[in-house]
């Protein structure tokens, strides 16, 4: 039985560490085969641990919900016109039901296991920018890029990645390095510990994720408020570390670069414009403006079809979206050629999403995600936890994170990775429904 045990507990690391890394070199059909096995390695260790297929822990109020919006993409599979269209979202959304279940099949995570994974993952997320930055850097000086190529979603684009999402998984390392700096731990040593962090700092700025700078720097300072209360050894070293970042990212902030320029972009434009009946093809909209439209489109789609309380479906709600923007004559692309403009773009808001998709019962049943994501938190009072878990749902303010893979993947496997990565013990959680 030992053996068997320890033979489970290496195939279950074997493929976290797997898709840990796959996720940070974006090897979309590799996390997907990773989070199979382990699912079902891990229903195998609860088998073999408590001779029940099933853990206690299955009956949460987070795996509910999760499980209830995962049902809701799948009930319009019976009436829908698109089946297509609908069993794609069923597919992508499967996440909402497999990647809980990883967690929750049996007891695995624990601090130990947490920080051998979380090591592996800061050095897979080192290499993968470093591979960026080479491949930047070719483009620049032997193919004569522009500098933007170091910028943004073209620094990512050679592994395919979108720029935020890979900000927020560098931003995981990184408030993870400083969480266990604060304990006198170090990755090889001391020096090559502050080393990565300000690396991986420095990735952060290049790909120019608005929010993430934000959130970087206020997790930064809020570090540096809690190290100078504290009798540490280590503390003026953090310190020096923890200033040099402020500084430095400020300094970036308020010249005259390309990563100002994003923030620059968001203050400018009239916001009153998103009023209009109609705007032209040549009209160009900030992030802000844009987003603000999707709130009218939003409204009047939902007013229209009369689907306040059930929505229009996941694979009505982009045409109807498309609809919009043809009938206000946004940007539509160049005829005959890949460029689609507007056309094909979501509402940039999982709140709305999820409204214009499933109606008030899919939005209720997001907020109530968001809601336990924050119990999980508070219950285990921890600092990286919660600026991971704000960041994510102020990133869903600003994106879909439900309609892509590895949007899935920072919104579910992130938080449940640090919540169960602080336990001393794989003992089962209780969150049981009551």
């Amino acid at each position: 039985m030992t053996e068997k045990n320890n033979l489970i507990n290496s195939l279950l690391y074997l493929f976290y560490l797997g898709f840990l890394v796959s996720v940070a070199g974006a090897f979309r059909a590799i996390s997907s085969i990773a989070i199979g096995l382990i699912l079902i390695t891990g229903f195998l260790k609860n088998k073999t641990d408590t001779s029940s297929w099933f853990n206690n822990s299955l009956r949460n109020r987070y795996l509910a919900a999760c499980s209830f919006f995962f049902l809701l993409q799948i009930i319009p599979l019976v009436y829908t016109s698109n089946l297509i269209e609908s069993w794609k979202h069923v597919q992508v959304k499967s996440a909402l039901l497999f990647i809980p279940l990883c967690f929750y099949s049996c007891s695995y995570i624990n601090k130990a296991r947490f920080h051998s994974l979380m090591t592996a993952y800061i050095y897979s997320l080192v290499v993968m920018l470093t591979w960026c930055l080479g491949a930047a850097f070719i483009n620049y000086y032997f193919h004569h890029a522009p500098i933007t190529v170091f910028f943004y979603h073209q620094l990512v684009s050679d592994l395919g990645h979108h720029a935020v999402q890979f900000s927020i998984l560098i931003f995981a390392g990184i408030i993870y390095l400083l969480q266990i700096a604060t304990k006198g731990r170090y990755l090889v040593n001391r020096t090559i510990h502050y080393l990565l962090t300000g690396y991986l700092t420095g990735g952060i700025l290049l790909l120019s994720s608005k929010l993430v700078i934000i959130f970087l720097l206020a997790y930064q300072a809020y570090y540096l408020f809690i190290l100078l209360q504290k009798n540490l050894n280590t503390r003026w070293a953090i310190t020096a570390v923890a200033v040099t970042g402020i500084l430095f990212s400020s300094v970036i902030l308020f010249t005259q670069n390309p990563i100002s320029r994003r923030f620059n972009d968001i203050i400018h434009g009239n916001i009153g414009i998103i009023q209009q009946p109609s705007f032209g093809p040549a009209y160009y909209f900030n992030g802000v403006q844009f987003r603000l439209l999707q709130w009218r489109f939003v409204k009047e789609i939902m007013q229209e079809n009369k689907a306040w309380l059930w929505g229009v479906s996941p694979a009505s709600a982009q045409p109807l979206l498309n609809q919009k923007y043809l009938s206000t004559h946004m940007y539509t692309g160049e005829p005959g050629s890949t460029d689609h403009g507007f056309l094909g773009y979501n509402t940039h808001n999982q709140f709305l999403e999820a409204l214009l998709q499933t109606g008030i019962i899919g939005l209720i049943c997001f907020m109530l995600i968001c809601f336990e994501m924050i119990y999980m938190a508070v219950k285990q009072k921890s600092r990286v936890l919660s600026a991971l878990v704000i960041l994510l749902i102020a990133y869903s303010f600003s994106e879909s994170v439900f309609e892509t893979q590895y949007g899935l993947v920072l919104f579910i496997f992130l938080p449940l990775f640090f919540y169960f990565g602080q336990r001393d013990q794989a003992d089962p959680i209780q969150l049981k429904v009551k």
